[in-house]
């Protein structure tokens, strides 16, 4: 694909609700991204403290659903370990599904992810592996409400072990992102686990994703690994390559483009341009849910969109169902009594208009749009 096309994707990443800078107008002081916390985990396998960054999305304390994580290998990385957050919040609920981010720091740097390259000995990676499956993994989904469902992000020799890891445990992650992934290191050795090894035998589904910059020097090992993985790839598995033009070591729009092409219809709801029905909305996420294995709600922000654009089109009865179905699926969302409140005012009915106003700004007391739509009611 060539990188107009993929800038093209880029640009399209616009959120359409009339919540998008809600959070700026509100606290101007304040980041409109934190990175979260630091955090760290004693491994016995690596025998060695690991040190992580953990990102949860924004609504993860007031909400009740489960989230999917994506761990990200060398989050010392910091403004790295920034983007990522920042393009999942900026994503999330809008072109993605709102994520965990899980980031394990690398202090000895990326280098300690390659076999050694002595005797090419694969013991480090083969434990990190380990470590992920026996420790982080079980360590992450006891301590946060995790969706069953995982992706793995590195990039450089990251990036191999990305791979790596898909190879030798395809199981372990859902989704595997490679950034420009080292595939010159023990290219044979790759070659006989994709002709013999635990991904020949995959039943279940997984994806692989490399994107790499035709100016690093890696078209030829990405097209010989390619081309081995067509030829003895199982059904349930499949892959994407996009080889990038002048962008250099581990483009910086990879993770974006990764994200797309994993959800590549998580919203197709404009209902600005085509109002659809709810029960329209709620069956393709119910679709999304059934494709990857997990419940995906649909989520506030488009039944917020789908209502707000009801209300605009007079059609009061069906905007009175979209709302009453955000309560129930979001009692805890502002926007749920916020767009029950629009209704009501709609429908003449000030008093309750009022209360679902106030409710909004009892979960959230800064949530400008419920504060100015309650002094028109009152002037």
């Amino acid at each position: 694909m060539k990188i107009t096309k993929l800038l093209t994707l880029i640009c399209i990443i616009v959120l359409n609700t009339v919540f998008a800078q809600e959070k700026a107008e509100n606290d101007p002081d304040e980041p409109v991204v934190t990175l979260g916390e630091i955090s760290s985990l004693q491994s016995k396998v690596l025998n060695k403290t690991i040190p992580l960054s953990i990102h949860l999305p924004e609504n993860y304390d007031s909400s009740r659903k489960s989230y999917p994580v994506l761990y990200m290998l060398g989050s010392d990385y910091r403004a790295r370990f920034a983007m990522l957050a920042s393009t999942l919040d900026y994503m999330g609920e809008g072109q993605i599904p709102e994520m965990i981010l899980i980031g394990i720091d690398l202090p000895e740097g990326n280098r300690i992810l390659l076999p050694t390259r002595e005797n090419q000995d694969t013991t480090i990676p083969d434990n990190y592996i380990n470590f992920f499956e026996t420790e982080l993994m079980p360590h992450v989904d006891n301590k946060y409400r995790t969706a069953p469902f995982r992706v793995l992000f590195g990039g450089s020799n990251s990036g191999f072990f990305t791979v790596y890891t898909l190879l030798n445990n395809p199981l372990l992650f859902n989704g595997y992102f490679a950034s420009s992934p080292s595939l010159m290191v023990i290219p044979e050795v790759l070659q006989q686990k994709i002709k013999s090894g635990s991904l020949k035998t995959l039943s279940k589904n997984r994806f692989l994703h490399i994107i790499y910059s035709d100016d690093e020097g890696l078209t030829n090992h990405v097209s010989e690994f390619t081309r081995v993985l067509t030829e003895n790839k199982p059904e349930s598995f499949t892959y994407k390559v996009d080889e990038l033009e002048n962008q250099g070591h581990v483009p910086a729009m990879d993770f974006t483009l990764f994200l797309l092409t994993l959800y590549p219809d998580f919203n197709p709801f404009n209902p600005g341009e085509n109002l659809e029905s709810l029960d329209k909305v709620t069956q393709h996420f119910d679709r999304l849910s059934k494709r990857y294995g997990y419940e995906i709600k649909t989520p506030i922000s488009v039944i917020f969109n789908l209502g707000f654009h009801t209300i605009r089109s007079k059609n009061l009865i069906a905007a009175e169902e979209i709302f009453q179905y955000s309560l129930e699926v979001y009692p805890e969302g502002k926007e749920s009594y916020f767009g029950m409140g629009l209704v009501r005012k709609a429908q003449g009915q000030l008093e309750s208009a009022r209360v679902m106003f106030e409710k909004a700004l009892t979960i959230d007391p800064d949530f400008s749009l419920a504060k100015r739509w309650l002094q028109r009611l009152k002037n």
